[in-house]
């Protein structure tokens, strides 16, 4: 009897001791032993600077440096939140900086939708030439279309992205759809008469070469530059200002070139120099 109950008892005490054996192995928290480094976090760390994000982030750094804008600036003005993403919360959207956080609706409250242009924040100002985008182009280009709606052209009837295309703000050359009115023409000097977005109202300043002119006007070009006259020194433009297509007094410029008594009897000029860019051309009257 005394001895079954020692045998029970002894068993009790090696359940315990295994029991207690177990629960001691579980309760161990690392297999080995670090020391604890207090000095390591005796002061917090200063922010990174954009070159030391850039051993990294070398793709938006370079981006940055190239086509940042008014963007380069340290990247701690716009993110927040570093390597907080978490593939199990889907916090993507949660972390990254919002557009309004220095921005207001710069193109209007219809116009919120940033990303759709502006797709990556580290170019802002390299937008793609999207649908959205050609759709709103009257938005902020308002003179832009007005010019083309009051003064109608073939230019009119094209879609913006059809000359603005691969980027917003990209000006294209308009020898990419024209010929040059001349052989070496540059395109700077299209500019100085026609403006793109109502070219048929043609302006343009005194001192615009003739050989502009005569890439058009070929047979009056071809008389005016054979003349023995002093007209040959005359500078297309300089008679034919203010506007294409404007025919000008001779007395702008020949105030009394004759007696009185000759002036009365052949009042018009051409009626005797019957073609002002081929003199001396000499008539009269029958």
């Amino acid at each position: 009897m005394k001895r079954n109950m020692f045998s029970k008892f002894a068993g009790s005490l090696l359940a315990l001791a295994l029991v207690f054996a177990a629960s001691s192995a579980f309760a161990k928290v690392a297999t080995v032993d670090i020391p604890v480094d207090s000095q390591m976090y005796a002061q917090a760390p200063q922010p990174l600077t954009p070159s030391q994000c850039a051993q990294c982030h070398s793709y938006q750094f370079g981006a940055l440096k190239e086509k940042g804008g008014k963007h380069r600036f340290a990247c701690q003005e716009c993110h927040k939140a570093f390597h907080a993403y978490n593939p199990n919360k889907g916090n993507y959207a949660e972390i990254m900086p919002k557009c309004s956080q220095c921005h207001t609706d710069i193109h209007g409250p219809a116009n919120k939708d940033c990303a759709t242009c502006h797709t990556n924040p580290h170019t802002p100002r390299v937008v793609k030439v999207t649908e959205r985008l050609t759709n709103s182009c009257a938005t902020c280009h308002q003179e832009e279309k007005a010019e083309l709606v009051q003064f109608p052209s073939k230019h009119s009837l094209l879609a913006c992205s059809k000359c603005h295309h691969t980027r917003h703000g990209y000006k294209p050359s308009c020898q990419e759809c024209h010929k040059p009115h001349y052989k070496g023409q540059e395109y700077s000097s299209c500019l100085g008469c026609h403006s793109v977005h109502k070219p048929k109202k043609v302006t343009y300043k005194s001192n615009e070469p003739a050989q502009t002119c005569g890439s058009c006007h070929t047979k009056v070009y071809g008389k005016w530059t054979k003349t023995v006259s002093k007209h040959s020194k005359v500078n297309c433009a300089t008679c034919h200002h203010d506007k294409h297509g404007y025919i000008p007094k001779c007395e702008e410029c020949h105030k009394a070139p004759h007696p009185a008594g000759i002036l009365k009897h052949y009042p018009r000029c051409l009626d005797c120099h019957l073609d002002v860019h081929e003199l001396p051309g000499m008539g009269g009257k029958k």
